[in-house]
């Protein structure tokens, strides 16, 4: 009985991440599409090596920030709103305060937590 639960849970789980990801990218698009584009938006810099840097230290925040909450998502997914409001939060960091194009690192933090959330690409 528990088995077939947890089986329902883990299917309504990845719908709604399916559907996440379908509000978040554009049709015609994949989210490492979107994901590459945003990045070139919302990173100031020029040097190539050092805006990798800059990319993979955001991603690599972003997974940390995921990672201690991942787990409560699986009993109850999250909406848009949530992941939203976790991106803000993450990009108004210490961290990430340099950056200046908020918006766009907001929506750049709002597809890498889906990513880490287990969306196929």
């Amino acid at each position: 009985m528990q088995d077939r639960q947890d089986k329902g849970d883990l299917l309504r789980y990845r719908k709604t991440i399916q559907k996440l990801v379908s509000q978040y990218v554009p049709k015609g698009k994949s989210l490492d599409e979107m994901l590459g584009e945003l990045a070139e938006k919302w990173n100031p810099l020029y040097e190539t090596e050092q805006k990798r840097n800059l990319v993979e230290d955001v991603n690599a925040l972003v997974r940390d920030f995921v990672r201690p909450i991942r787990r409560s998502f699986r009993v109850k997914p999250p909406d848009s709103n949530r992941i939203h409001a976790l991106a803000e939060q993450l990009a108004a960091s210490k961290n990430l305060v340099k950056i200046k194009k908020k918006e766009l690192l907001v929506r750049y933090i709002e597809l890498c937590v889906v990513l880490c959330l287990g969306a196929e690409q």
